[in-house]
């Protein structure tokens, strides 16, 4: 009896404490890629689905094969600098598209899951046609970019990046303080801050190979670690922003938009039509070097109008760009691509 009793009972707490997953994020990133700012799309991402009361995994590079059982709700595909391979889950497959792919007219070209899933891996560098088929759904975090596709043929929802606003809030640290602050690798063209060193402006500078490129004075780290750095964009009375060129191009507004507004900082961008269409000017933007001297001098002096501008897009920022509100639009694109 007592036997009995002890059996009952464990099986009651398994039944309890084990609870199907509901979403799995496939992370472009490996497991320990904490410097990379991938990862933390990643990790905010499954925050914003754990709120909406998912029960939510991130399976890291490396890990795409492991076993979920059953099979989740919804599978999410951060299509950033990995590539993904068949099999594909039974769920809804989400190809989460953050940065533009090349597309051609073998796109349109649908061909069966099951077809596919037996097909040999493709090579890495592949092009959105050789990824789309494999989704249910494709979400774009470009409103301009989804419109593209739509046009062409292939059936795009716009999703745009988001914030984790539980992360980045209005903390700022004296220890932290900066008139202008620039956060970002040298990877690219950096017009923000190379514009605005050229203008004779001091600029803390935090990111990877800017060692002998940017004054000593103002190279203050390689990297931020992402739990402290809303304490650094709130702490700063400006920050810089700038976008990859084909981002640029094809109109993908990055995160850093959206994180820096939530913590309360005033966000200076290079023009995009697509910032303008959210924020107006509330982020002011730049086209030249002069322009962006301009902005500069003018709320580096005027802090009222610095402070209200700042509050405006913190409030545009929570109301349409948050993880939660995010992860909701991804789980109801699912349902209704599921319901046709």
């Amino acid at each position: 009896m007592k036997f009995l009793f002890r059996l009952t009972l464990i099986f009651t707490l398994t039944a309890f404490d084990v609870r199907a997953t509901d979403v799995v994020i496939k992370s472009t990133t490996n497991r320990n890629d904490v410097e990379i700012g991938d990862y933390w799309i990643g990790e905010d991402f499954a925050e914003g689905f754990k709120q909406n009361g998912k029960q939510t995994e991130i399976d890291y590079r490396g890990e795409y094969f492991r076993e979920h059982k059953p099979e989740p709700q919804i599978n999410v595909y951060m299509r950033g600098y990995t590539k993904f391979y068949p099999p594909f889950g039974k769920g809804c497959n989400v190809l989460y598209v953050y940065y533009p792919m090349a597309y051609n007219k073998h796109s349109k070209e649908k061909l069966l899951k099951e077809n596919i899933n037996r097909r040999a891996a493709m090579p890495e560098n592949a092009s959105l046609d050789d990824d789309w088929q494999n989704y249910d759904v494709i979400a774009v975090a470009s409103k301009t970019y989804a419109e593209e596709l739509q046009n062409f043929g292939i059936e795009a929802h716009y999703v745009p990046q988001f914030t984790n606003p539980d992360k980045f809030l209005p903390t700022p640290d004296d220890t932290h303080k900066a008139d202008i602050l620039f956060v970002g690798s040298n990877w690219h063209n950096r017009t923000s801050l190379l514009y605005a060193l050229e203008s004779g402006f001091e600029v803390a500078v935090y990111g990877f190979n800017w060692q002998g490129v940017v004054p000593e004075n103002m190279y203050k780290a390689p990297y931020i670690p992402n739990h402290i750095l809303p304490s650094y964009y709130a702490s700063a009375k400006i920050v810089l922003n700038d976008h990859r060129p084909d981002m640029k191009k094809y109109g993908f507004i990055n995160n850093r938009i959206y994180d820096a507004t939530a913590a309360g900082a005033l966000v200076v961008s290079d023009y995009m039509p697509e910032i303008e269409e959210i924020y107006g000017d509330n982020v002011p933007m730049y086209q030249t070097k002069e322009e962006l001297k301009e902005i500069l001098a003018y709320y580096l002096d005027h802090e009222e109008e610095r402070l209200e501008k700042a509050k405006k897009a913190r409030q545009i920022t929570l109301q349409h760009f948050t993880n939660k509100i995010i992860a909701q639009q991804i789980a109801e694109v699912c349902k209704n691509a599921q319901n046709h």
